[in-house]
């Protein structure tokens, strides 16, 4: 029986051998076309798709960047900065947070306080975001963000992370958002960045705001300006693991070098 089964496997790979031979004789301007538009493919993959596993951060990282981040809210509850702060891995350690301050027109993340305060004695670069409520009026969310976030010189940017449009239309929206962001950067001096995911950007927010810097969502995807999107940041993960955080974390990529992001938060006024 076995001898029978080793013989037809060898049929088998000598028939399709023959046929592999014959679509070459027959087409072999298409077949090296195929060929080489394949290892194209893969190229572009490894350059556009191009992950590293990371072990100790429990998930694969896009290659070509070197500054790298998380995100916080009271989800990951208390969370030791310091531990954050040290950990290292094949040449990636942390360098930014984004942290959740404010969410409509009342919530406060019971976290904030701290997380704002310890980021930065720990040396990392340090932003707050607001949760855009959609059903609430715009200037009275951007006054709880202002009155909850003491920014200083060395901040990274305010950030309005829109996700939802609720019962308003994409202009609608659009409208508050964007008294939202004119508050906040008459009262910091710089304009915020807009936190979105791919899908939601392309539906209700593509071709507007194109003035203010974009932080996209995007997970295990191609790199998110291949999908027509200008982006200072990328999330690219909600699965990370850092030590001093109980749980999974978002990972985010900054698209550009070191001096460059000291250039984008040079500039943020001190809130009184």
């Amino acid at each position: 029986m076995q001898l029978r089964i080793t013989s037809r496997k060898k049929l088998t790979a000598l028939l399709c051998a023959l046929g592999l031979i014959s679509i070459v004789a027959i087409y072999p301007r298409q077949t090296v076309y195929f060929f080489y538009s394949t290892a194209i493919q893969i190229k572009d993959y490894i350059h556009f798709y191009g992950y590293r596993p990371v072990k100790s951060f429990a998930i694969r990282i896009p290659a070509n960047y070197t500054i790298h981040g998380i995100d916080v809210s009271r989800w990951q509850e208390r969370i030791d900065w310091q531990r954050v702060a040290k950990m290292r891995d094949n040449g990636i350690r942390l360098q930014f947070a984004f942290i959740k301050a404010t969410e409509g027109e009342k919530l406060v993340d019971p976290y904030f306080s701290r997380n704002w305060q310890l980021s930065r004695e720990n040396d990392l670069l340090r932003g707050a975001y607001h949760y855009f409520s959609p059903s609430v009026s715009a200037s009275v969310q951007a006054r709880l963000f202002l009155q909850t976030v003491d920014f200083a010189h060395g901040d990274l940017p305010a950030v309005l992370d829109v996700e939802e449009r609720g019962k308003l239309s994409a202009k609608e929206l659009r409208k508050r958002v964007s008294q939202w962001l004119k508050m906040v950067e008459k009262r910091t001096g710089k304009k915020p960045i807009i936190y979105s995911g791919a899908v939601f950007y392309h539906s209700n927010l593509a071709g507007y705001f194109n003035e203010y810097p974009w932080w996209v969502a995007h997970y295990y995807q191609r790199r998110p300006d291949n999908d027509g999107i200008a982006w200072r940041f990328w999330q690219h993960s909600d699965r990370g693991q850092v030590d001093g955080i109980n749980g999974p974390v978002d990972f985010n990529v900054f698209n550009g070098t070191v001096e460059e992001l000291q250039a984008f938060v040079d500039g943020i006024k001190e809130t009184p």
